[in-house]
């Protein structure tokens, strides 16, 4: 029997690998199945040979009988950089192997806290150090992970390109749109205060037309042209105020620290296509792949069908996403000078004393009743909608 191509590679991609072992298409016939399993075996084959050369600075790294995740050899070969939510919760020694079968003691040196990345030191001899590319990877350029062995961890594409994931790292204007007025432009229902909108002289009522003189058609369109601003840019905008054109030169200021969703029914979501990584947002410079690796295979190189090393994986969010740092970005981390383990555990302390003062203080009688922040019921709204068009997808191929 005959598979479909477009079945082929759907498996091929999603179902491939040793770290995706559930399959994602359960109603294959045996015939089917072993048809599958033998395309599989051969895409795997045809992967090796780019994976050789990443795959000797691709570490497994373990406390005790436990694999806690993947690591990078970087520096001169005594440094693994692997991924610390992962560590941290090690209990026991740590060790490293290789794909040849070699084993060596490690030992927690460096803490990046921000990127959740940990930098181990090794005992013995030096390993194979990674040698970066610092080009940056095209929308739906092919990626492969390798294990230490050399054979593929996880495949996927490049879904969306370089981007930060910290909220307050994002250029902010300060202003509530108007849900009710259909263009086109953007109408201010309302500017908060302290922002660069209402430091500009916006105002309540005035609709955006024009930023940078990019039309705007809507809220979708203002939140892409900011996207590309970086606090502290400035922006020419044109509104409409009572009917009579005026530009405004506003300087946006960094996105406040808004409380995250609570997002317990979004974590059960996110886990619904299999183990996510503990620590998988937040990051600074990632870029957004498909591939698939179960999250103790994070932490290890990434490379294209060069065998070119462009990252290293750094999380598992959810069905569909993982992300992965550039090589550039990560060149430029290990440029720093990492927190030593004291200093994590000494600003751990302090944040556990801070919060044991806060619990010992005398509960309120009642809850006191908050009025709700209209920014933040907007990214609840935007968090809810994210996981309605997670659930369409999910809904697709049962409704054809």
């Amino acid at each position: 029997m005959q598979i479909p191509s477009q079945l082929l590679l759907a498996c091929l991609l999603a179902g491939s690998l040793a770290a995706q072992q559930q399959p994602d298409i359960p109603l294959l016939r045996p015939e089917e199945r072993q048809t599958v399993d033998a395309q599989t075996d051969e895409f795997n084959q045809a992967l090796t040979p780019i994976l050789t050369t990443a795959a000797k600075s691709t570490v497994r790294v373990w406390a005790g009988k436990r694999r806690l995740a993947y690591g990078t050899v970087v520096a001169d070969g005594s440094k693994v950089l692997t991924k610390y939510s992962e560590v941290a919760r090690a209990a026991g020694d740590l060790r490293v192997d290789t794909g040849d079968g070699a084993v060596r003691a490690a030992v927690l040196a460096g803490i990046y806290q921000d990127e959740d990345l940990a930098l181990l030191t090794l005992a013995g001899e030096p390993l194979t150090p990674v040698k970066w590319f610092a080009g940056a990877p095209k929308l739906g350029s092919f990626l492969t992970a390798p294990q230490p062995g050399g054979q593929p961890a996880a495949v996927g594409v490049v879904s969306v390109l370089q981007r930060d994931l910290r909220e307050t790292d994002k250029a902010y204007l300060g202003v509530l749109g108007d849900t009710r007025f259909a263009g086109p432009g953007v109408k201010v229902q309302e500017v908060k205060a302290d922002s660069g909108a209402a430091a500009a002289g916006l105002q309540a009522g005035d609709v955006i037309l024009r930023v940078n003189q990019r039309p705007i058609s809507g809220m979708l369109e203002l939140r892409n042209v900011l996207t590309g601003v970086a606090p502290g840019g400035r922006v020419a905008m044109t509104v409409s105020r009572n009917g009579k054109p005026l530009t405004l030169d506003v300087l946006l200021g960094n996105r406040p620290d808004l409380p995250q969703f609570s997002g317990e029914r979004l974590q059960q979501m996110e886990q619904m296509g299999g183990p996510t990584s503990r620590v998988h947002d937040s990051f600074s410079k990632v870029i957004q792949t498909d591939m698939r690796p179960d999250p103790n295979q994070i932490g290890g190189p990434v490379v294209d069908l060069q065998g070119r090393v462009l990252g290293i994986t750094m999380a598992r969010a959810d069905r569909t996403r993982s992300f992965v740092m550039p090589s550039a970005a990560v060149s430029e981390l290990l440029e720093s000078q990492p927190l030593t383990p004291a200093q994590v555990k000494a600003a751990s302390d302090t944040r556990g004393v801070v919060a044991g003062q806060r619990q010992a203080q005398p509960a309120p009688l009642a809850p006191s009743l908050v009025p709700a922040d209209p920014e933040r019921l907007r990214h609840h709204v935007e968090d809810m909608q994210r996981l309605l068009e997670r659930l369409r997808g999910e809904m697709e191929p049962l409704e054809r």
